[in-house]
């Protein structure tokens, strides 16, 4: 049952070219208890197949069919089927009913068939015949004290120890669960020497890893992303989900199999975010702004964009302004910034009085959490009061950031959120599958952010085969089938699943539709009460390319009865099956 009043219940290569590094959705992965911290940058970040060579077969660049792709892998339900297998055991972990392993999770993956035999040993760097290393990666918050204490001001814990400890736990669980053919993955920690934009200290760390000889990597330097993940690929080493933070596909598919991301591509969100806005705020009065004056003269949009010093979000604005025009929306100017706190009101306000000489009625904003509070607070100081539409961001779709802004501003417009509406945090995501297995609550608070980046670690192993390879790891994420898409889970889907019109490089889907609400109180991620919320339209309803509402009223945008702020019970479609837990 869904919430609407205004009290909401919770409980070998050459390193690639500049291109994004915070824009992923990292969010496909349910409510962020704050992925947050990835912004402190102190959070622990997590980031075969039968018969594959380690030919291309299974690339976007192939020839190979999602039946290939089972075909060649290890035994699953749906191979038996392909096969005509009826006797086949897949042993005690396996949900036969739903042919996944019995994980409380909808993205449990499916069974396989319990190993025996030879492994084939050391197959690659960081496997040997007993075990899969993986290295996570994690900032040492001293080395950038604003935006941790910034983050941690929010309201986010940034306690990497607690971290560590919980990441530990769930190692454990899923070594149990996961088929890893003979295999132990380990999960060895390193603390990152710089901040998260030092581009330097980046790539020192990737060789300081890559002497560790991991299989794989999870979490990385947040704004230095691009360098890092590079920097390791060209070692042959995995850069997972957390580590490969929104690369652009070109640059996804020159390094392919190395680099895996949580959320869709920057090339996905921006068609998403243009679809959106083309249906929902395409050209006509600018209806939604504040001002009454801007309501009645017709949208003129604006566009702000972040950057990095080294511009290396240039080809996502590029994406996003081609997406935008391609669904009817010309933009009158484009605004670009940086991550600055130590002068964001000063940059605040030249931003504000570019958007005004102008004549902006319509701000589309793209970028992270932090800037939009200046930049609201000087709105209201000018005396503008546009329209704002939250484009392709991380973690501004969620409460705990927007409580930050000025409410008489962000009220204003509507958004997409890449992440899936909360419900009550006991059942929800890390925090179900933490306390079914263990009897307690995790010792750490941002589980929601590390569990599904290892937990796609073990996915891959899982669906590999005996010999793990880079490019078995990439064909068992390719078989991996489309999962999520009710409201509080999210779609999730690699490969050619029918999705998207091109090969899918991304990790997830779909968006929802939001709004925020300054007089709905609740609780926000991470466990703060307080006034102020986004409302997810209609139910939190999710939407893939091609299928998103063409109007504000099929959108049920701003209709507050058939929304809802947080999930007292667990929708029917997200509810995994319940299993008594693990010995």
């Amino acid at each position: 049952m869904t919430s609407t009043d205004d009290t909401t219940t919770t409980s070998g290569a050459t390193p690639p070219p500049g291109q994004p590094s915070w824009l992923t959705g990292l969010k496909r992965y349910g409510p962020i208890a704050a992925v947050v911290v990835l912004i402190a940058g102190a959070v622990v970040l997590f980031g075969g197949g039968g018969d594959d060579d380690g030919d291309d077969t299974a690339s976007g660049t192939g020839t190979a069919t999602q039946e290939d792709l089972i075909r060649s892998g290890p035994m699953t339900p749906e191979k038996a089927e392909l096969e005509g297998a009826t006797d086949v055991d897949f042993g005690p972990t396996c949900d036969t009913e739903t042919g996944r392993i019995e994980l409380v999770s909808v993205y449990a993956p499916p069974c396989v068939e319990p190993f025996e035999g030879d492994n084939g040993g050391a197959t690659y760097a960081g496997v040997t015949e007993d075990e899969v290393k993986i290295v996570y990666y994690q900032t040492d918050p001293a080395l950038d004290p604003l935006t941790a204490a910034t983050a941690e001001g929010a309201g986010a814990q940034i306690d990497p120890e607690s971290a560590a400890a919980t990441v530990a736990d769930f190692v454990d669980l899923y070594n149990d669960l996961f088929e890893t053919y003979g295999r132990t993955v380990v999960v060895e920690s390193y603390t990152g020497t710089g901040a998260g934009d030092d581009a330097e200290k980046a790539r020192a760390d990737a060789a300081a890893i890559a002497e560790m000889e991991p299989f794989a990597v999870i979490g990385g330097p947040l704004q230095s992303s691009p360098v890092f993940s590079a920097a390791l690929a060209s070692e042959g080493i995995v850069c997972g989900p957390g580590c490969a933070l929104a690369l652009n596909e070109d640059i996804v598919t020159e390094y392919e199999p190395f680099v895996w991301q949580g959320g869709p591509t920057p090339n996905q969100a921006a068609a998403l975010a243009a679809e959106m806005v083309g249906n929902l705020a395409g050209p006509g009065k600018a209806e939604l702004a504040g001002d009454e004056a801007l309501r009645e003269q017709d949208r003129v949009y604006g566009l702000l964009h972040y950057d990095t010093p080294d511009g290396d979000h240039q080809p996502v604005f590029e994406a996003l302004k081609t997406a935008l025009a391609d669904n009817g929306v010309e933009l009158a100017t484009d605004v670009e910034f940086t991550l600055d706190l130590a002068r964001a009101q000063e940059n605040a306000r030249t931003t504000i009085g570019k958007l005004m000489e102008a004549g902006v009625t319509t701000v589309i904003y793209y970028g992270d959490p932090l800037t939009p509070a200046s930049l609201t607070e000087e709105a209201t100081a000018q005396g503008y009061h546009p329209e704002w539409i939250l484009g392709p961001s991380v973690l501004m779709d969620t409460t705990l950031f927007a409580r930050q802004l000025d409410p008489d501003q962000w009220k204003n417009g509507f958004g997409m959120s890449l992440i899936g509406a909360r419900g009550e945090r006991s059942t929800n995501g890390a925090f179900q599958i933490y306390e079914w297995a263990f009897g307690k609550e995790p010792a750490n608070t941002n589980v929601n952010v590390f569990e599904p980046y290892l937990r796609t670690i073990f996915t891959g192993v899982h669906l590999a085969g005996p010999e793990l390879t880079p490019e078995t790891f990439r064909d068992g994420l390719l078989r991996y089938p489309v999962s999520g898409g009710g409201p509080t889970e999210v779609q999730t889907s690699r490969g050619d699943h029918g999705v998207w019109p091109e090969f899918d490089w991304g990790g997830s889907d779909d968006v929802a539709i939001i709004w925020f609400d300054p007089e709905a109180t609740g609780e926000d991620e991470v466990g703060n009460e307080g006034t102020g919320m986004y409302r997810y339209a209609n139910g939190g309803e999710r939407y893939t390319i091609g299928d998103l509402p063409t109007s504000l009223e099929e959108a049920g945008l701003f209709d507050v009865d058939a929304s809802v702020t947080v999930y007292d019970e667990v929708p029917e479609e997200d509810r995994a099956p319940d299993y008594p837990p693990p010995a």
